[in-house]
């Protein structure tokens, strides 16, 4: 996210905070994509993750919530929505807390015939076969910094880790890409994951 998509985030709840509307509505659309596109990948169906951000909507503009720092409006969205929606997967399960599940993180991907010519098969059965080798953690934490090009501070608040931890989780998740394809087929991979997605 560029410094003037930031501010321009802080300007918006900033003025939904003084009492502009309009603000709060450019907020839920701004958002909106994003988010449907990650609670699908944490879990949710379509009908659902719907619910939950205008649910979550909803609480923002009842409670014109106070964020401590008014920069990590985006991570508390995310963060809020992914707890949301693993609540609802728990009150609909035989599960007693989430310590009893690793919920799998959907990183879908597309290959473009044109862009890989004779490779597309071979590539797509490649990075197939390395996605089944990601954990949850790995796919989400790849999924965040590569495709919304969050920062490790967001990452951390999403993920509920250190930011070290965040930084040391992903280079583990490229080091494992990494080890599973010749450098040619790595790159591609990194392609297919930023520009595909």
């Amino acid at each position: 996210m560029t410094l003037s998509e930031q501010q321009q985030i802080i300007t918006l709840w900033m003025d939904f905070l003084d009492g502009n509307e309009l603000a709060f509505s450019r907020l839920y659309l701004l958002f909106f994509d994003d988010l449907l596109m990650y609670g699908r990948r944490v879990g949710g169906d379509d009908e659902m993750v719907e619910d939950v951000i205008q649910d979550l909507f909803v609480k923002l503009y009842q409670k014109k919530m106070e964020l401590n720092d008014n920069t990590k409006l985006r991570s508390f969205l995310f963060r809020a929505l992914k707890n949301q929606i693993y609540n609802q997967l728990l009150r609909h399960s035989k599960l007693r807390s989430l310590e009893d599940y690793d919920f799998p993180f959907d990183l879908n991907y597309t290959i473009d015939d044109e862009m890989f010519s004779n490779q597309a098969q071979q590539l797509s059965d490649e990075i197939h076969c390395i996605m089944k080798g990601l954990t949850g953690r790995q796919k989400e934490i790849i999924y965040l910094r590569f495709v919304h090009e969050m920062s490790f501070e967001e990452i951390s608040e999403i993920m509920d880790i250190h930011v070290q931890s965040a930084r040391n989780l992903l280079f583990r998740s490229i080091g494992k890409i990494r080890k599973e394809t010749s450098m040619v087929s790595f790159l591609s991979v990194l392609q297919v994951i930023t520009v595909q997605l």
